[in-house]
Order: structure tokens, then sequence, then C-alpha cells
């Protein structure tokens, strides 16, 4: 790693100093008073054009900082990922990175603590992986804007034979009851099968994902069989859609033939968006903070994205659990946090023993498990395009 140290300017020194209650440098202290705390100790390397990293230490408290700063108007590419090809997903950070080729990574979203998947919506290269809910964390595919939202997921599906719109309501998200169509792709892996005993539609792609007008992602596919059966339709590297038996829906897809052109749509309101990551809670909005705190106001080691007022992304580390090392921030601190470091937006992401980051092919923090933990999603920054984004 080329370490390239950059001193404070003063103004950002006073800045920091007001978040650490110390007093700048030269004050001293007076007969009678406590002496000043001593100064956070900031170091920043430059990884690669766009990309910083800065590690801050305040002994005192103690607490340790990891921060990511990403200027995506350069080179670098930020991206987002379950660990495995598919569900059920688990894997150690480093190994997510490595094998991506990433310079850099953090844990993203909570997973659910047994089958090994996400707890929000999530979405990688133009691909759905789960219907869910929650705050959701994205950028556009140009890189030029960041969002934040509790965003309403709509997947349809629609005959391009005559216009016919079908409303998919659970996507890799458990099988179908009376009233919804529910749909299993192949990033559903083993966790999220087409069940038995349904009528389905396979779906096999014949086109990349694409960006939808005037949002979402669309992608073409054709109907390659359609049935009744006690046995699960396959795959077959599409998609199938699935209706509970006697039912109204049951009896449009029988109606659907195979050969049928349909195209599918995903979207979360938000245009020219392939990945989407959840958290919760947010921490900062427009500024200030939201004085939000759930699941978890104590301390705790924390993760977070956030983004400035010039657009650049924060992505942020703090230790917790470890009394020597670092005291985990609270909620209302983490958001403070992120406040001095430049966010004017912020959201939470899984934390405890699942905080981490990893630079370079290095865990530069000190994960409170006293090793990396298996997780089930990553938010990465590779250095180009991403490769697997069509």
């Amino acid at each position: 790693m080329e370490r390239i140290i950059r001193l404070l300017a003063l103004s950002s020194f006073l800045a920091l100093a007001a978040l650490l209650a110390i007093e700048p440098s030269g004050a001293g202290s007076r007969r009678g008073q406590a002496p000043a705390p001593a100064a956070p100790i900031v170091k920043t390397w430059k990884i690669a054009p766009g990309l910083t990293y800065t590690k801050i230490v305040q002994r005192q408290v103690p607490r340790r900082t990891f921060v990511l700063r990403l200027d995506l108007r350069k080179a670098i590419t930020l991206d987002t990922t379950i660990a495995d090809a598919a569900l059920p997903s688990r894997r150690p950070l480093s190994d997510i990175v490595r094998s991506h080729g990433a310079l850099a990574g953090v844990n993203g979203d909570y997973g659910d603590g047994g089958p090994g998947r996400p707890v929000h919506h999530f979405a990688q290269d133009g691909e759905l992986l789960q219907s869910t809910g929650g705050l959701s964390f994205a950028v556009t595919r140009d890189e030029s804007a960041v969002l934040f939202g509790l965003q309403r997921l709509e997947v349809t599906l629609t005959d391009q034979t005559n216009g016919r719109v079908y409303r998919v309501d659970r996507w890799n998200n458990g099988g179908p009851v009376p009233g919804e169509l529910a749909a299993f792709s192949p990033l559903g892996g083993t966790l999220e099968l087409p069940p038995s005993f349904a009528c389905s539609v396979g779906l096999l792609p014949t086109g990349d994902p694409v960006a939808a007008d005037p949002d979402g992602v669309d992608r073409d596919f054709v109907v390659d069989a359609v049935g009744c059966s006690e046995e699960p339709m396959g795959r077959n590297g599409g998609i199938v859609v699935s209706a509970a038996p006697a039912t109204d829906e049951a009896t449009e897809l029988l109606a659907i033939a195979p050969g049928t052109p349909m195209r599918l749509r995903w979207t979360l309101g938000w245009a020219n968006v392939f990945d989407v990551v959840g958290g919760a809670p947010l921490l900062l909005l427009d500024g200030a903070p939201t004085g939000v705190c759930e699941p978890a106001c104590g301390s705790q080691p924390r993760t977070g994205v956030g983004v400035t007022s010039s657009g650049k992304i924060l992505l942020v580390v703090v230790d917790g659990r470890q009394p020597r090392w670092s005291l985990g921030p609270t909620s209302t601190e983490f958001a403070q946090i992120m406040a001095d470091l430049g966010a004017v937006t912020a959201l939470n992401l899984d934390g405890g023993g699942s905080s981490e980051m990893v630079v370079e092919g290095e865990v530069v923090n000190r994960p409170s498990d006293g090793h990396e933990r298996s997780i089930t999603n990553a938010i990465l920054v590779l250095p180009g395009p991403d490769p697997d984004e069509p």
C-alpha cells in the first residue's frame, strides 16, 4: 500500500476537535483543571485516483474509525454483491473483495442470522435478488447520483404481443398464496426454489438487463414452459413465475402460450440504477440527524455509508466491544461521526461482529469477534468499470 500521509489543515483539525471535545494544540491546561485530551491521530493514504483511506485513532475514548472516501468522477466504481453466486450466501469479506478484484470493501446490509441472505431489498448488476422492503442506498450507473430512500418495489411482466401486464408480488421470497404471483430467479439458488403443487410459467432470457424508461430495469424473456404439476418447474437458467392452483392467477398463467415474448421490469422508482443495498436506520438526512436509533441504539461496532455535499461517498467502519482498543459509538454518536466526516445523508449498515473494512487485501480494522465473520453481502470499490454489469 502506497502510504501518502497528509497533514490535516487547521480548519479540518478544529472541526474534528469540536467533535472530540478537545482543545486545539497550544491551549494547555490551567491549574485545577484536568489536562486537555490528546489530539486524535489521523493518517490518510491514497489507494487509487479517487479513493483514499483514512484511519483515526482517539486513544482516550478509546475509538478507532476507518474511512474510505470515494470520488466517482474518477475511474473507480462502486459495486454491490452477495457473497456467493446465489442464495444462501455467506463468505468472509476478504474473500469477497479478492474474488472481485476490488480495491477495497465494507460489509453491507444486515444478514438474516440463519439462511444467509440480506434483510432488505438488494440488486446487483441489474438482477433483483429479493423483494423484502426497507431503506435502500444506490448509485446510478453513470455514477452521477447517489440515492437514499424508503422505496416501494414494483415487479411486472408484460406480454409483448398484447400488452397484458401481470404484477409479480414476490421475488425469491417464498411461494405464492391465493391472489399472488411469485417469481424465482437463479440468484435464489437452493434457498428459493420454485414451489411444488403449483401452476407455473418458465421464462428464458433473450437479452441482458437494460435501463427502463422512465425508471427501473427491463429484461426480455420468452415463455419456455407452461403447466401445473406436483413437481417444481425447473428454472433452466431463467425464471419461474408461479401461482397457487385453482386460482385466478393460475388461470391467467395457463393462458400464456409457449414462445410468447415477455418483458420483465423491476423498479424502486429510481432511474438508471442496477445496484441496490439496504440498511437501517437512516442516520442523517439533508445534513440533520434523524434521531432514529433502531435496531440497535447502544454502543456497538458500526458500518455506514454516506454522501457529502460535493457528491463524494463515505464508507465508514468504527470498531467496538473492545474496551482497550475501541468503544463502539451509539447510533446518535455514529450520526455525528458521519456528519463531522462531511456526510449530509447517511445510512447505517450491518454492525457488531460483521463490521469490517478491507483495503488492498488487508483487513484494516479489528472485528469484534476476533476474526472475520462470514457475511451475506458487501459494498465494493472496483479499480475501473464493473466487468459484470451489462
